[in-house]
């Protein structure tokens, strides 16, 4: 057959939909079809990846599922970031039905391929009805096998629910944690054998019949990240916590017994490479273990630094890190695990009640760690953590005359961190809207506890409520005790609730009132105690209602006049005199006036202080009432002088 030139095209994304997930501010999740490239071989090209690969159309096989934020390009792969969790590789297994058949002959159907190999890829069996080849990459360009299945085709039913290393899988492939937080290229083979019948030949009188062959290859890729975590975010190793103990275990079937490595020993004084964890604000020691405390804004992450080229390690060709076929690790439980690798790490993590989830990446030091830069394993949120990296050392020790003896030695780095919120954030919300309450607040059908991502908080509380006496609120013993997260407190009363971090010693306390009794509103608003509350209540004031007590306004009245009265404090005018009978008849009258209006304060002991206000008032008063007199005066002085001018007007006239 013959060939052409083709270069492997990008994915490009065929359908979508979306599936809500109750109205919450998680992304929808999304299932979007892949679209590959289909290539014909000679029945004698042993499945080789090539540009001169024929390419004949699309393959649609395989369909990607998850929270997929958005899609774009990266170095010619379509991109896709996720928004949180991990991407599932399904197989649509209705795709193959067609091509099983062989009814008709004459028709394209697969047959039983012998070949054992893949591009280069050793097969564990034949690759009899199809192989299926995920490939990861950290550069899109070297890549490294993270999975194959052979025989696939006659195993659709159970190839996208099956066991892996003891554990049971939901999909064909799911991407990694490792993989989604620095982001990593994906590639994913196909490779199957078709057979036709043709025209037959005529021998004799026999038909002999004839057939043609074809090898085919599918090819898919994209590139996936996490879209929460800064592509571009870099370690700072000087504000970070370093792990990289190295020890000495007794083989690579468990991992067991764990020793310090000696002066002898070919890894004595290097490392492979060091773990740190950063984004913390603080730290506190449990025992030897690290606590990393978090407040708003941190995200705790844990770094890998490959400090060692694999097969170059501590600068010297005859110590590399060796391929272990299968292995397991005693301590974290696990089955014998396939393709385990140049170094598998494993991270456990223990929750508040004790429930351990863990994550294997096998191959890591070869498929995720890149020599001299710090790669991030993973972000991480309250809960104690296990860690460990175990691989192996191939080394060739030096003998007598010449000769080297082979050498093979197991190794592990583990260590144990927490992590813990640092602040106590744990809220009240009201039962009726979800909204927050603040603390001395009113919640009137009821309240809950929200500790958010405060898992490790300590949490108790105690209700009051309004005795018989007088006196106040005295506790009711009988709701004493801890709180639980999510739990409605709904019956009326004045709760308390104490909280502490324990990683911390931090305490917080905050309390609200359940119900409408307008009293407690009161003293819950004000502060007031009870028999304030009462008291104020018997001279008028009164309830409003945000639950503030207004005391009654003042009524001026009578008494209240003459009380002013007797607060006003004056001085007699003084009136120079004059020869003039209208001045003395003014000063006079000034001074009747002051003695018929103003009545002077009492003097002695008995004499009442005034206030700045009352001061002001009755100076204001006194001046006033001068004025007025003065008036009064000068009007009856102008009267007088026109009735003097009259009788003399007419006393001339008569003259």
């Amino acid at each position: 057959m013959k060939k052409c030139v083709a270069i492997v095209l990008p994915l490009a994304i065929i359908l979508g939909s979306v599936m809500h997930g109750g109205g919450t501010a998680k992304a929808a999740e999304k299932k979007e079809e892949l679209a590959g490239k289909t290539y014909e071989l000679s029945e004698d090209d042993n499945y080789v990846i090539e540009s001169s690969n024929n390419e004949v159309g699309a393959a649609t096989r395989f369909y990607l599922f998850g929270e997929i934020a958005s899609t774009s390009t990266k170095n010619g792969f379509i991109s896709y970031a996720i928004k949180s969790g991990n991407l599932k590789v399904m197989v649509d297994s209705s795709y193959a039905s067609n091509f099983l058949s062989d009814e008709n002959a004459r028709e394209w159907h697969i047959i039983s391929a012998k070949s054992k190999t893949v591009d280069a890829t050793e097969l564990s069996d034949n690759i009899n009805s199809g192989a299926i080849i995920v490939q990861i990459s950290k550069d899109g360009k070297t890549w490294i096998n993270a999975t194959i299945e052979t025989d696939f085709y006659s195993n659709l039913n159970n190839i996208n629910s099956k066991e892996v290393n003891g554990e049971k899988q939901d999909t064909f492939y799911e991407t990694t944690n490792v993989q989604l937080t620095n982001g990593c290229y994906y590639r994913i083979i196909v490779a199957y054998e078709l057979e036709r019948e043709i025209d037959p030949s005529k021998i004799l009188f026999w038909d002999k019949t004839n057939t043609e062959k074809k090898e085919c290859l599918e090819i898919y890729q994209f590139y996936a990240y996490d879209s929460s975590v800064s592509q571009t975010e870099s370690l700072n190793t000087k504000n970070a916590y370093e792990f990289g103990t190295v020890y000495r275990v007794d083989d690579q079937d468990g991992f067991e017994n764990p020793i310090l490595i000696k002066s002898d020993d070919p890894h004595n004084d290097w490392f492979v490479g060091k773990f740190y964890v950063s984004g913390y604000t603080d730290y506190r020691m449990d025992g030897d273990v690290p606590v990393f405390l978090k407040v708003p804004g941190d995200r705790a992450a844990l770094w890998f630094n490959l400090e060692q080229e694999l097969d170059k390690c501590n600068g010297r060709t005859d110590v590399k890190v060796i391929d272990i076929s299968s292995g397991s690790d005693i301590y974290f439980g696990t089955p014998t695990i396939d393709n385990f690798g140049r170094g598998t790490l494993i991270v456990r993590k223990t929750n508040k009640h004790n429930q351990k989830e863990r994550e294997i990446y096998t191959n890591y030091l070869e498929a995720s760690a890149i020599v001299g830069a710090n790669t991030r394993v993973d972000l991480f949120e309250e809960g104690d953590y296990e860690v460990a990296l175990d691989y192996q050392l191939h080394y060739d020790k030096p003998f007598v005359f010449g000769t080297t003896t082979t050498k093979t030695f197991t190794y592990r780095i583990f260590f144990r961190f927490k992590v813990r919120n640092g602040d106590i954030s744990a809220f009240l919300r009201d039962v009726d809207t979800n909204q927050f309450i603040t603390n001395a607040n009113i919640a009137e059908h009821g309240f809950y506890i929200d500790v958010a991502n405060s898992q490790y908080l300590n949490i108790s509380i105690k209700r009051d409520v309004l005795s018989d006496s007088a006196d106040g609120i005295v506790s009711d013993n009988k709701f004493t005790g801890v709180a639980t997260d999510g739990r409605k407190y709904t019956d009326e009363g004045i709760y308390t609730v104490n909280i502490e971090n324990p990683a911390t010693g931090d305490k917080t306390q905050k309390t609200v009132y359940v119900g409408n009794t307008d009293i407690m509103k009161v003293h819950m608003t004000t502060g007031l105690t009870i028999a304030e509350i009462n008291e104020k209540l018997a001279t008028g004031s009164y309830i409003d209602v945000e639950g503030q007590i207004i005391d009654p306004e003042p009524v001026v009245g009578k008494e209240e006049v003459e009380l002013a009265e007797e607060k006003i404090v004056t001085e007699e005018p003084i009136v120079e005199e004059s020869k003039d009978s209208s001045k003395s008849e003014l000063n006079e009258a000034s001074n009747q006036s002051s003695s018929t209006n103003i009545k002077p304060t009492k003097t002695g002991n008995s004499e009442k202080r005034l206030s700045k206000d009352d001061s002001n008032a009755i100076n204001y008063l006194a001046v006033i009432s001068v004025l007025v007199v003065i008036c009064i005066a000068l009007v009856g002085v102008v009267l007088k002088k026109s009735s003097v001018k009259a009788a003399k007007k007419e006393e001339d006239e008569k003259q």
